[in-house]
């Protein structure tokens, strides 16, 4: 498939290790900077938050900032991928985080 996913596009991959949600929109402005607003923006966002605030804060700030970069970037299609289940979360409890995860997904 290579880098673009086989699509008739130019993608452009920006990514941050232990990104955690109240960074992502500095992150994104910073990573678009100098640069025309994408067409799609996908987001892979917000597990590293789950065990440190509370799913409702989390979902509260993940609606908000992704209606305010709709207002931004009125063009773009914007995808939230689902937190993903891992291997080991860092938070105490595994079983805790996956109810959360499961949870924020709906």
């Amino acid at each position: 498939m290579g880098t673009s996913l086989g699509l008739d596009a130019r993608v452009h991959w920006f990514g941050w290790g232990g990104l955690r949600w109240g960074r992502l929109r500095p992150f994104i402005h910073q990573s678009l900077r100098g640069r025309a607003a994408p067409d799609v923006l996908l987001i892979h966002c917000g597990g590293n938050d789950l065990g440190r605030t509370t799913s409702l804060d989390l979902i509260t700030g993940m609606k908000q900032d992704l209606q305010d970069l709709h207002r931004q970037f009125p063009g773009t299609k914007i995808i939230l991928s689902g937190i993903t289940q891992r291997r080991r979360w860092r938070a105490v409890n595994p079983g805790k985080i996956n109810k959360a995860r499961n949870w924020t997904a709906n």
